[in-house]
């Protein structure tokens, strides 16, 4: 019997989404190995993708809101499951950094579309929403989602703060808004707090394109944010995972709506990975680099856990690879980026097996 074979890689970022890379690695395998596939998201890019390769009957909808920048407009995808009353929205698909195609603006960045987005979910009769965070040109505090919920953030001459993170210094009061009728699940698995040598504006900011400069603006804004939330509402809002996708966590948290849960755990939940690794020989898992932050807590290093605990053979897949937790280690890079090549090499690696 040919080894049975799970294929659950992540996103390789800027190549081939989460589903691109299943469905690519399924046509390499099927017909000489026993496949199945579960694309797999940490709530960052290709979140709702790999939610609609698991419950296909959700209604994939599409909704223009104001993308990364204000004045920019794009089409949005979210699902919606209308017999659950539940919608699934990812904030990449409204503000990610991949939408600004290399020209970033770390401090003009705005959520203020993905507030859009959930104010649309809400109209259509959604009672909870699960909203992918990652993956964000954004560091705004997530106070552009708020203001597209009705809430206001004046500065000292009580005119409403502008678009950004660089605007966040700006911030005299904090207005608040309707309240929110639905419950806001804020799947991410960064454990980020807002603030602070390991908080979104230092750890973050810079692969944003942010200068050190900027860094520095960044936190003092968001710090601004937080002295008024606790000042005004008497929250805390520097949280552990508060400093995910530039901070929005932080300011939906305002709402009492918000709770944060994992990307990773959803998916799996969804796509019965348990169930489907008990079946499968050998995992297959990857990303465009698997290095050391694979292995500490992001999905691919889950999977390999996981796969471990159960006692199953680990291959990575990945762009390139430089941290080694498999049984097999195949790097694209290690093969000029010819997948072909890269594929003919994970077979023959599967065969020994």
């Amino acid at each position: 019997m040919p080894p049975k074979v799970l294929i659950a890689p992540n996103a390789f970022k800027g190549t081939f989404s989460a589903r691109e890379m299943t469905m690519a690695l399924t046509r390499a395998l099927y017909g000489e190995f026993q496949v199945q596939a579960v694309p797999i998201s940490d709530g960052g890019d290709g979140f709702i993708d790999c939610i609609h390769f698991q419950i296909q009957e959700l209604e994939l909808m599409e909704s223009n809101v104001t993308g990364p920048l204000a004045g920019t407009t794009v089409a949005a995808p979210w699902l919606w499951d209308v017999s659950n009353k539940i919608a699934y929205l990812e904030a990449a698909k409204v503000c990610g950094m991949a939408m600004l195609g290399g020209q970033l603006r770390p401090m003009d960045a705005t959520s203020y579309g993905l507030g859009q987005l959930i104010q649309i979910a809400i109209h259509k009769g959604a009672e909870d929403l699960y909203i992918g965070l990652g993956g964000t040109a954004c560091t705004d505090g997530g106070v552009g989602a708020m203001q597209a919920l009705g809430w206001k953030f004046p500065d000292q001459y009580n005119k409403e703060i502008g678009p950004g993170g660089g605007h966040l210094i700006e911030i005299h009061r904090i207005l608040p808004g309707p309240n929110v009728p639905a419950q806001l699940n804020l799947m991410t698995d960064v454990g980020n707090n807002l603030l602070g040598d390991l908080g979104t504006a230092i750890v973050f900011g810079p692969q944003k394109g942010a200068t050190p400069v900027q860094v520095h603006e960044l936190e003092k804004g968001l710090s601004n944010l937080w002295l008024h939330a606790y000042k005004i509402l008497k929250l805390n809002i520097d949280f552990p995972g508060s400093g995910a996708a530039g901070g929005i966590p932080a300011s939906l948290a305002m709402t009492g709506r918000a709770n944060l849960g994992s990307g990773f755990e959803l998916l799996s939940d969804l796509a019965d990975l348990e169930m489907k690794m008990e079946w499968a020989d050998v995992v297959i898992t990857g990303e465009g680099s698997y290095d050391k932050q694979s292995a500490m807590g992001k999905a691919p290093g889950r999977i390999v856990s996981l796969a471990r605990s159960m006692g199953k053979k680990v291959a990575i897949f990945a762009g390139k690879i430089s941290e080694r937790s498999g049984d097999i280690h195949v790097a694209l890079d290690q093969h000029n980026g010819d997948f072909q090549l890269a594929c003919d090499a994970l077979r023959n690696e599967l065969r020994k097996l």
